[in-house]
């Protein structure tokens, strides 16, 4: 892949880095690094004293990282991990305190877009799902081997999937005649059992509720939203672009819970905490219109922003 071939057309980049980047000499964290845009993005807004540790559990976009941030050498260092260990990354590479984290969640453009990932339903793949192709687990193993009720509950509650059980009992009666190994088999059985006129859209449910579960993606990111806090200087901020309603139900609650001071009533055993963050958004930043019609991608996103008091 050359440089100039996209890797990922990142979504609220300039509304994102608007935000996170408050001073020019400080350290940075692009959390979910991709192909490396919001990395670039940042670190020209920066001095030369500034610097930027980049994130990615994705080999792919760790290495296309690397090739594309080869001018700022010396102000971006790039490291493959889950950022749900982002305190402990962070120290492993010096840093104890930083200016600003952003989060771009989600699946990246290259990943849905290589058949051989998985991630996509319109392309014949296997049933991996994996962003970290170390991880064990694989949507082979879920679709294969979780029972019906463990199935329907993945696609109800991570998915918003009215016909989960239909699509979970279609599964099981598919997979007892063969094991089921690609995304379009899969596709298939799910349309058994789907009115054509929303195919499209409950397929796009039920892939994206295997993904969360092969990638552990809700626990991650929780955990990774609190070693944000933790690890955000006084007045640094924390940016975060989510692509559906869990998740960005997840971002909004810890924000918000943070963002209040919890007092103990008489009697009560409740631990008391001062507030640590404070809003910079009240309503989450959406895409354009026009940002929209050019990558109809961005339709879901918003973005939401805190700053560590």
């Amino acid at each position: 892949m050359s440089r100039a071939e996209p890797y990922h057309r990142p979504v609220l980049a300039d509304e994102a880095v608007g935000f996170l980047v408050t001073c020019q000499d400080g350290i940075f964290i692009d959390a979910t690094a991709g192909g490396g845009s919001h990395t670039i993005l940042i670190v020209s807004k920066l001095d030369s004293s500034g610097t930027v540790l980049a994130i990615d559990r994705d080999d792919d976009a760790v290495a296309r990282t690397s090739r594309r941030v080869e001018d700022f050498s010396s102000q971006v260092r790039i490291v493959r991990g889950d950022f749900a260990l982002l305190r402990e990354l962070a120290l492993e590479a010096g840093i104890a305190a930083v200016n600003g984290i952003l989060f771009d969640l989600g699946v990246s453009s290259h990943q849905l877009d290589s058949a051989g990932r998985g991630f996509s339903y319109r392309e014949e793949g296997p049933l991996d799902f994996r962003m970290d192709r170390r991880g064990e687990l694989t949507a082979d193993e879920v679709i294969n081997g979780f029972s019906a009720e463990e199935l329907a509950r993945i696609f109800f509650e991570l998915g918003d999937e009215k016909n989960s059980r239909k699509i979970a009992a279609a599964i099981l009666a598919a997979r007892r005649k063969a094991r089921l190994t690609t995304t379009t088999e899969l596709a298939a059985v799910i349309s058994t059992v789907t009115n054509p006129r929303w195919i499209n859209k409950t397929l796009s449910r039920v892939f994206q509720a295997i993904r969360l579960v092969v990638n552990d993606e809700m626990n991650q990111l929780r955990r990774g939203l609190e070693a944000a806090v933790e690890l955000l200087a006084p007045q640094g901020r924390l940016v975060v672009i989510s692509y559906h309603s869990i998740e960005d139900r997840i971002v909004k609650n810890i924000i918000r819970e943070l963002a209040v001071s919890r007092k103990s009533a008489p009697g009560e055993q409740t631990e008391e905490r001062e507030a640590v963050l404070r809003r910079i958004t009240k309503k989450p930043v959406v895409p354009s219109r026009e940002e929209i019609k050019q990558n109809p991608r961005a339709r879901s996103a918003k973005l939401r922003v805190a700053e560590k008091i």
